[in-house]
């Protein structure tokens, strides 16, 4: 890669954009041994003052500054959907390194170029899709893998959450007045974007499948706003499995409600909310390790710090000279799911993804 770095090498982190998103992330950075906070920017002076202030990191007054830095060797970028793609640009450009907020570009000829621009400078481009870390998702996939359920037939993904109606104006830490969520142009889409798409990662990542055509509804039932509060899908895989996708971000009682449930010719696993506490659930057909066939077992985990384990998983990545463990071809294949969901809505069809 362009910027090879010797592998004991700190990985020095420079931050666009210090709203929500950015202060697990930044707390991951500076936690972590292999890292460091080099420097913060945002067009708001006043977040990037507060982010600069908690974490003792140098506040750079333009991003220009930022990526002429060079004490900076990648760039976090966590700004509203319509910038992440232009401003990654600009951080290839610079030679740095990228870690992008989700989903890296609400067009798929946006991730294309981006692909093809961090190959020609041979620089990592990672995408934040932390919740693939969550250990229920890390051991259903060595189950998956070691053939515990099956041949994977059917999936089922739930996203229902109940945000408070400020949310589409400032978020969830109400730290900035900032309207992007709820217009289409600049959020690209609502709560299938914006929330589903992580348990979209987490089941690709899972089951190493692929969606192959999408038969969606999408509304906006609840809120007022532009893009969708509620959503339905009929997903078919590359497998053969059927799969039922239900969203939505005002779920009234909606309390650890992020699931997925996968059910093979040889059991099935119910993946719980990775926000959430819940073990996973396993049935079996067969006897397997510990697992009687013919009965439920619970799989309880302890909490794992999944943006930390994110960071350092990237980070290593860089310093060994490799791809990003989450890229941007991950990315494209959420988004293509997530397009085809909002173009079948629109023109009443089914549409296939090549």
């Amino acid at each position: 890669m362009e910027a090879t770095m010797p592998e004991n090498e700190t990985l020095r982190f420079g931050i666009v954009g210090c709203g929500n998103a950015s202060l697990p992330v930044c707390e991951a950075i500076t936690d972590s041994p292999l890292t460091q906070l080099a420097a913060v920017y945002d067009a708001n002076q006043s977040l990037a003052k507060d982010i600069s202030q908690r974490f003792q990191a140098p506040m750079m007054e333009t991003l220009e500054e930022l990526l002429r830095n060079p004490s900076v060797d990648v760039v976090y970028v966590a700004v509203p959907h319509h910038l992440l793609a232009p401003l990654t640009k600009q951080v290839l450009e610079a030679g740095k390194h990228a870690l992008t907020e989700k989903p890296l570009a609400i067009s798929l000829e946006e991730i294309d170029q981006l692909i093809h621009l961090a190959t020609a400078r041979d620089l990592a481009l990672g995408v934040f899709y932390e919740m693939r870390y969550a250990p229920a998702h890390a051991r259903a996939r060595e189950l998956i893998q070691a053939g515990a359920i099956g041949n994977i037939i059917g999936v089922q993904i739930q996203t229902l959450i109940d945000k408070p109606l400020s949310y589409w104006q400032s978020g969830y830490g109400n730290r900035s007045l900032n309207p992007w969520r709820s217009l289409k142009a600049q959020a690209g889409g609502g709560v299938v974007l914006m929330n589903t798409s992580h348990l979209l990662d987490a089941l690709f990542h899972i089951t190493g499948l692929t969606v192959t055509s999408v038969s969606a509804e999408v509304g906006t039932l609840v809120s007022n706003v532009e893009v969708e509060d509620t959503a339905s899908a009929i997903l078919h895989f590359n497998n053969g499995a059927i799969g039922g996708l239900m969203a939505g971000a005002h779920i009234m009682g909606a309390h650890d409600d992020e699931c997925c449930f996968l059910y093979g010719t040889e059991g099935q696993i119910c993946l719980p909310d990775p926000y959430g506490s819940e073990p996973l659930q396993i049935y079996l057909k067969k006897p397997m390790d510990e697992f009687t066939p013919e009965q439920w077992h619970s799989i309880p985990f302890k909490p794992v710090p999944v943006y930390l384990r994110a960071i350092e998983d990237f980070a290593e990545a860089v310093r060994s000279n490799q791809c990003a463990p989450i890229d941007a071809k991950a990315a494209r294949q959420i988004l293509s799911v997530v397009l085809a969901i909002y173009q079948s809505a629109a023109e009443k069809r089914t549409i296939t993804i090549t």
